[in-house]
């Protein structure tokens, strides 16, 4: 809208003052008296409901000081009886069935419902009867309870699934000496309670006991329910807002001798019932009032500014941009001249807006379907406009843009937008193909490849600048990967070359130094040296084997595998090479696929990836070897490996050891590479991993983070065929 919008709203004509006046007056007295009765009539119903809620809550603290005094009792006249003495202190199994036999009658009628349990100072239960005879309650004994001996006496409320019960626990003493425990068992609630409820609050309305401290545990005396903050003052009638529910009143009272306490609530609506009804009346009377009040008025003023305001409304209609906007007349005086001139403006004004909307939208489709991203700044480079690949870019929708700077939208890049975008203002002069490196998500490099040139206003003058950008990361990652590629290759090719070579000339070495073997007795001195020489030969034909895995010129002898029974057969292998320090676990995946792969090199990568997780955790730690099913439906890249769409079997080997930086996974799967100290490994392990795993058709990726552990994932292509 114009500036002149807010002017015309201000200086409201009479036809609008009038009747909206006399209707703000009735408005302001009606409200008036309204609030104030409202606030007496509140005050008065939330009295009367903290009244009844402080006389229910006192009445079901009476009934449950009651209960509990009957339950000490009971259980004090219990724990007395001479037969628990006998019971807990007779050794003979013949004579302790006979005093349970004898003990049986002994429970009374009033607390039947109850369970309970009998345990020696050692914690043996000797018996439990009940039908909360199995709950934790009476199945964990009372001396090794949280805070024994102290917590002995009525216990607070516990939950066992929807139930809450509570406990009394009664040391069995005689003389000086504790011969063992008598526990009482009871769940809250119950049919004669229900009624009790039903009778003390009616209905709406609701009593809950739960627990003065410790663990919030709840009941509405029929089963387990959420409740307020223990906390809570206590005899003082407070606002309460349950979970999802409705605003309550309600009040919270102490158990005395208990470590409970009582809390009863209504709905506050309940509370306030019939408040609003003479509030309604008065209101309605009242709008009437307004309503006609307001039409008097409009009626004496309607003939005298009527024509004024319609111009006027068709002024500010076309200041807001409906340039269709006409005022219709008949009249032949100096108004209705003043409206023909006013129909004559509006039309020359929209055939011209018409031809600018057409140049403008013009220009928007070229913006929006344009597959770089564009965005236009201003001179303090703030954002003026930005097109939809430009929001796709910076990960912002474009309306969000005009107004905020570059740092605020695209923080990763900013440092290098903005200088160039400093040169473009400052200089005049266009900056082409210039490259950026950002990140997006957790870390991932992003890179794009960006134009600016200036923005210039009537006078020549630079007012901003543009940016045209291009999201180049697909190609710099592919660029990545295929020299990674070269390089693998390159040393694959190598090292099976150096292999085979070195290959034949240890099969002379250990061909003679067999024979010489074979011809000098044991006692000879040469002997040892020359069993030395065999050795050696057999240690540097396990490299070359290694060397030739990695190359992928290995011998296999693949057939259809179960990957979970190789995984299974190594496990005790792996037990033993790990140490006790590191837990291995071995998680398989239930109906796994078949592979085509050699059993005895797969085995060989599991090993080498265990003992590298195992080198990663000097300290001890966790070791997951797993397997699972995984189709892949679209390709994907891990750290310049490429694993495509398909059907595979994966092997997942994780450690919770010291990680890996960045500089170490650039050049892991390279042979000879170690981060060891001379002596501590060959630098093959992997290496060798990965040429069984390339050779077998699959990939392997890896993921580490610092002082987080490492995960290793080969991904081996899923067969049809059944293993045979």
């Amino acid at each position: 809208m114009s500036v002149a919008a807010p002017v015309a709203r201000f200086f409201w004509p009479l036809e609008r003052k009038l009747p909206l006046l006399i209707a703000a007056l009735l408005c302001a007295v009606v409200g008036a008296f309204g609030w104030l009765a409202h606030g007496e009539l509140e005050h008065a119903f939330e009295a009367a409901a903290a009244d009844r809620l402080v006389a229910a809550a006192h009445r079901m603290s009476a009934l449950l000081v009651e209960s509990a005094t009957s339950v000490r009792k009971e259980g004090a006249a219990f724990a007395r009886d001479p037969g628990i003495a006998a019971l807990l202190t007779d050794a003979v199994a013949g004579a302790r069935d006979s005093t349970l036999d004898g003990l049986s009658g002994l429970q009374p009628e009033a607390t039947r419902g109850a369970s309970r349990a009998l345990w020696t100072p050692d914690c043996r239960r000797i018996t439990a009867s009940g039908s909360l005879a199995n709950s934790p309650a009476l199945t964990i004994c009372p001396s090794r309870a949280s805070g024994a001996p102290h917590s002995y006496g009525l216990q607070p409320f516990s939950a066992w699934g929807d139930s809450v019960m509570y406990v009394f626990v009664q040391p069995v003493v005689r003389a000086s000496d504790t011969l063992g425990f008598y526990v009482q068992s009871r769940a809250v609630g119950g049919g004669s309670s229900a009624r009790v409820l039903a009778g003390l609050l009616g209905k709406d309305a609701s009593l809950i006991v739960g627990n003065a401290s410790g663990e919030a545990v709840w009941s509405n005396l029929a089963r387990r329910v959420d409740g307020p903050s223990a906390a809570a003052h206590r005899g003082v009638v407070e606002h309460y807002l349950p979970n999802g529910g409705e605003q309550q009143l309600g009040v919270m009272l102490d158990v005395p001798s208990t470590p409970w306490v009582a809390w009863a609530q209504m709905p506050l609506s309940t509370a306030m019932g019939g408040l609003y009804v003479p509030l309604w009346r008065v209101g309605v009377l009242a709008l009437l009032c307004i309503i006609v009040g307001a039409f008097c008025a409009w009626l004496l003023s309607r003939h005298v500014t009527a024509p004024i305001a319609e111009i006027t409304r068709a002024e500010e209609d076309f200041a807001d941009g409906n340039y269709a906007r006409r005022v219709t007349t008949t009249r032949r005086d100096e108004l209705g001249r003043l409206i023909l001139s006013f129909n004559l403006m509006a039309e020359r004004v929209q055939a011209a807006s018409r031809e600018r909307q057409s140049a403008q939208s013009l220009l928007d489709e070229v913006l929006s379907q344009a597959p770089v991203g564009i965005a236009v700044f201003d001179g303090e480079m703030r954002f003026a406009r930005v097109n939809q690949a430009f929001a796709a870019i910076s990960g912002h929708p474009s309306e969000q843009h005009p107004g905020r700077h570059v740092s605020d939208m695209m923080p990763s890049m900013a440092p290098t937008a903005q200088s160039h975008i400093e040169g473009v203002l400052a200089t005049g002069r266009a900056v082409t193909n210039q490259l950026s490196r950002g990140s997006e998500g957790e870390g991932s490099a992003r890179y794009w490849r960006g134009s600016y040139f200036p923005v210039r206003g009537p006078a020549g003058e630079v007012t901003g600048a543009g940016a045209i950008l291009v999201d180049t990361t697909a190609h710099v990652e592919l660029e990545a990967q295929f020299l990674h590629a070269q390089k693998m290759d390159a040393v694959g090719r190598l090292a099976g070359g150096v292999a085979h070579d070195f290959n034949n000339l240890l099969t002379v070495i250990s061909s003679y130094s067999e024979m010489a073997l074979q011809s000098l007795e044991p006692q000879n001195e040469l002997y040892g040296d020359m069993q030395e020489i065999h050795n050696a030969a057999d240690r540097a034909a396990r490299l070359t084997t290694q060397l030739l895995a990695f190359s992928r010129k290995q011998v296999m002898m693949p057939v259809i595998l179960d990957l979970n029974r190789v995984a299974a057969d190594m496990e005790r292998m792996l037990r033993r090479l790990i140490g006790e320090d590191i837990a291995l676990v071995l998680e398989t995946g239930a109906e796994l696929g078949c592979i085509r792969a050699d059993a005895g090199q797969l085995g060989q990568v599991i090993m080498n990836l265990a003992l590298n997780a195992r080198d990663a955790m000097p300290n001890g730690g966790r070791l997951v070897v797993s397997t699972a099913d995984a189709n892949v439906a679209a390709d994907f890249v891990c750290d310049s490996v490429t694993v495509r769409a398909g059907a595979y079997v994966t092997l997942s080997v994780s450690d919770t050891g010291t990680g890996m930086s960045d500089e170490t996974l650039a050049h892991l799967f390279e042979p000879f590479y170690t981060t060891k100290g001379s002596g501590l490994g060959t630098g093959l392990g992997l290496s060798t991993a990965y040429g069984i795993i390339k050779q077998s058709g699959g990939e392997i990726t890896v993921k580490s983070v610092l002082d987080q552990g490492s995960t290793f994932v080969a991904y081996l292509p899923r067969v049809s065929e059944a293993m045979g």
